[in-house]
């Protein structure tokens, strides 16, 4: 019986060590905890330990006669065969004694055992013929179950049934043929690159003097026979390598300079060469480059780092359903944790999985049949992959705005799931998105053309794809004009429904927006309507308001309607490449709106010290410091003379206080207008080069003269009254005519919020009042995407009011990049920061009146007073 217990309980350790030999840690989010697989051949495991479990309990007595009879017993048997019997006649007297003692010992154990009933207690813990246990799998993870009473670090384990786990292997196999194909792809782009850097160094090389030798050693090499030889450049020298005595007056020593010095500048040559797309230069391999990036586009559109991470955290589940575990013990990684939330997680990982193979599984992605042709179409998609493979040199500090170096940290550390975007982010676009989701209500003020509408959707689909159940709300508010490209990008570049909640249709989109979650796109015009309609629980993920320098009045109904709005969100992007155009104190409303607890000085003496105390929710970036494939820009400023009746027309018009006219005259005056003919000869020149030209004005007449004017194939004009889902249809289908085309555009209208990057060259009509409404109309052209350098063209009067006007804007110009941008300086003046538009109009007015010998103090009427004619 003893033997039969030993043999039970050693059982049960074998059990339990072959459990153990099993565990497999893993990491599911970060949340670490234990799973062991088990399967149908292990009843017999499960059995051996539930033997263990039930096997009778004893009392000490019990325990005391056991051993007796099984230690005791068996050695007075032996003592009394030695000692008795014939033995007993060799045996000594010791022997004999030993004899007589376990004699005595036995009778009294036997007479011990029939009196007290011993063999009765022995028969009610002996299970010997007891029959093996037949249990299901599942009695291992119970309460109090043979597994949690013998084996403490196991205990408190959750079942995981596998049952409908069947196909999973093959479901982590295909997420992780697609990471494959994905890497593999990747690893082509990186190699195409190589080879195209590789080609610009080998041909910077070949057309290197031999003279730079010399620059790269520092000592006067003999080089005179080497060129009358024909070794001319550097590229040759790497080619065949100059040996002892080859030419005259080349020896060992100079030898070896002269390879080394060509070895040093092949370094440099391969360190300086940049991987780049020329639409104009089209060589063997610059198409590879091309038809690489084409094939990673489609194979990383299917997945991203969240299939890698599915497939390490449920690799070892995969493994334990393939080698046929029906069940596993799941164990949770720190003490108090319930193993039953655990298994929770590791279902929902299995379900996104799942959902991901499947989606992949369906997808159906078609390369263009020609890859150039494709790139040409989307250069910034192009572009936009070469930076997120490593092939273009990092912008360094330039990418992070002004912030300090703790919170990079943080933004560089963060992980940005990108499961819900399906476009691809340049390396500061996903810094921007970072940024807002690690700081929660920010400013983005990226100079236009950056792409803030795709930094906004990334963080936007990080959130949408980092929320369990159903999916979050999040809220546009935007110009009537950008409504329908919001929607349209929303829908092309992220998996998140988006819903017009503007126009006749919003009533309609405003229910589906509040039944499905998503993305809502209303306009400044239709906050109220919506304020009012949002129901008082709805909670907002994040609300994103497009150029927020609509809002900067803090005293308008359109800034106290997106405060209201901004205050049921969790998160806020205000997104404006010119924040900052008059006043700072319009700047920091703009922050107030966002983060009213942060301290910023009133004064306006030091935009140093401004810039740092915003930077934590500031971020800001050039152009020329991210995009180093931006096209270059050429601004002329072509300056004409008045006619004589323009400028007799000048002078009445100054004599009578008439802002508008002044401005306008040197265009509406006919085909001999001063400023009409500079347009012609402009869009004559831009025909013959095969440009497209945009030409922007702030008055609807000088548009209608200069679509008289230009002829051919004229759009627009797109104005203020253009109704905003026309825009969008205009712009298309200037960007679909022939070469030579023009679009005539109200600068207010035109210049903000759409991308019309087919045209390339771009003509302003007049100066503007604000700096910022010009850089607005320059970069609806210039701008990611674009291929041609971008000219633009600022028509001025010599002798009229522009020479003012322009004098007058430099230093509002100035307080601008002081305040709001990247720059060297730290000073500004705070009388510059305050010119308003009615005080400029007025200074101007004094300055003609000067300059004309009118009457200096005749008053003038504001902006607001003066009828603007559109």
């Amino acid at each position: 019986m003893l033997a039969h217990r030993i043999a039970v309980r050693a059982a049960a350790e074998t059990a339990l060590a072959a459990l153990r030999q099993r565990r497999t840690t893993v990491d599911l989010d970060g949340e670490r905890g234990t799973i062991v697989p088990v399967g149908p051949p292990d009843t017999a495991l499960a059995s051996d330990l539930v033997r263990a479990a039930t096997l009778p309990p004893t009392t000490p007595q019990t325990d005391s006669l056991i051993r007796i009879l099984s230690e005791d017993v068996p050695k007075a048997l032996e003592d009394v065969r030695r000692g008795s019997g014939l033995t007993a006649i060799f045996a000594g007297r010791e022997r004999r004694e030993a004899a007589t003692r376990a004699d005595a010992f036995l009778d009294q154990t036997l007479e011990w055992i029939d009196r007290t009933g011993a063999v009765e207690r022995l028969r009610a813990v002996d299970d010997r013929e007891a029959p093996r246990p037949v249990v299901a799998l599942d009695v291992l993870v119970a309460p109090g179950g043979p597994v949690a009473s013998a084996a403490p670090d196991l205990s408190g384990a959750a079942p995981l049934f596998l049952d409908a786990f069947g196909d999973f292997p093959s479901v982590i196999a295909g997420l992780a043929d697609a990471v494959a194909r994905e890497r593999a792809a990747h690893a082509a782009v990186v190699e195409a690159g190589r080879t195209q850097r590789e080609a610009g160094a080998v041909n910077a090389l070949e057309g290197m003097d031999i003279d730079r030798l010399r620059e790269a050693t520092g000592d006067r090499l003999r080089l005179t026979a080497l060129r009358d030889a024909g070794v001319r450049t550097v590229g040759a020298v790497l080619r065949h390598p100059v040996f002892p005595g080859q030419f005259s007056g080349v020896g060992e020593a100079t030898a070896a300079r002269i390879n080394g010095a060509a070895r040093a500048l092949q370094s440099a040559a391969r360190e300086d060469a940049v991987v780049r797309i020329d639409a104009e230069h089209r060589d063997d391999q610059t198409l590879g480059l091309v038809a690489a990036l084409q094939t990673w586009e489609s194979a990383k559109a299917l997945v991203g780092p969240r299939e890698q991470e599915l497939i390490d955290a449920l690799q070892p589940l995969a493994t334990m359903v393939a080698r046929g575990a029906s069940m596993a013990l799941v164990v949770a990684g720190q003490s108090g944790r319930d193993a039953g939330e655990l298994v929770q997680r590791i279902l929902t990982l299995a379900e996104d999985a799942w959902r991901r193979r499947q989606r992949i599984d369906a997808s159906t992605v078609e390369l263009h049949a020609d890859p150039w042709q494709d790139f040409l179409q989307r250069p910034a998609a192009f572009f936009a992959l070469l930076d997120e493979a490593g092939l273009t040199k990092p912008a360094g500090a330039s990418t992070r705005g002004d912030l300090g170096d703790d919170l990079i940290a943080q933004v560089e550390a963060f992980t940005l799931d990108t499961s819900r975007l399906s476009a691809s982010l340049r390396g500061y676009q996903r810094f921007a998105a970072a940024f807002a989701l690690v700081q929660q209500r920010v400013v983005i003020g990226d100079e236009m053309g950056l792409g803030k509408t795709v930094e906004a959707l990334a963080a936007v689909a990080h959130i949408a794809g980092t929320t369990p159940g159903r999916a979050p709300y999040f809220l546009v508010i935007c110009p009537a004009a950008v409504v329908a490209n919001w929607v349209r990008e929303a829908e092309r570049h992220t998996s998140v429904r988006a819903f017009r909640l503007h126009g006749p249709a919003r009533l309609l989109g405003f229910q589906r927006w509040i039944d499905e979650g998503g993305i809502g796109v209303t306009t400044y015009e239709t906050l109220e309507w919506l304020r009012t309609r949002t129901p008082d629980d709805l909670r907002l993920a994040s609300v994103i308001v497009d150029e927020a320098h609509y809002v900067k009045n803090p005293d308008a109904k359109r800034t106290m309607n997106t405060r209201a709005l901004l205050r049921r969100a969790d998160r806020a992007i205000l997104m404006s490449g010119t924040p900052l155009e008059n006043r700072v104190d319009e700047f920091r409303v703009l922050i107030d709106h966002i983060r009213p607890d942060l301290s910023v000085d009133q004064s306006d003496d030091s935009p140093l010290r401004f810039r740092k105390q915003i930077a934590p929710v500031y971020l800001r970036r050039r152009q020329e410091d991210v995009l180093t494939e931006l096209p270059a820009l050429v601004e002329v400023e072509e300056w004409t003379d008045l006619t004589d009746a323009e400028a007799r027309a000048h002078a009445v018009a100054v004599e009578a206080g008439d802002f508008h006219a002044m401005r306008q005259l040197a265009m509406t005056g006919g085909p001999r207008s001063s400023k009409v003919e500079s347009l012609v000869e402009i869009i004559k020149e831009a025909r013959a080069n095969d440009r497209k030209v945009l030409v922007f004005s702030y008055y609807r007449a000088v548009l209608d003269a200069a679509k008289r004017a230009v002829g051919g194939i004229v759009f627009g004009p797109l104005t203020g009254s253009t109704p905003a889902s026309a825009r969008q249809d205009l712009v298309d289908e200037f960007a679909g005519a022939p070469a030579g085309a023009v679009l005539v555009a109200q600068i207010e209208a035109g210049g903000v919020g759409l991308n019309i990057q087919a045209a390339s060259v771009v003509v302003i009509c007049e100066p503007q009042l604000k700096p910022t409404t010009e850089w607005q109309a320059i970069a609806r052209s210039r701008r990611m995407g674009q291929l041609q350098s971008v000219q633009v063209h600022r028509l001025l009067s010599e002798d009229g009011v522009d020479a003012a006007l322009v004098r007058m804007l430099a230093r509002k110009a100035k307080t601008f990049e002081d305040f709001a941008a990247v720059s060297e300086t730290a000073s500004a003046s705070a009388q510059a920061v305050d010119v308003s538009d009615s005080k400029l109009i007025a200074q101007v007015l004094s300055e003609e009146r000067q300059r004309l010998g009118a009457a200096v103090n005749r008053p003038t009427m504001a902006l607001s007073d003066i009828p603007a004619p559109l």
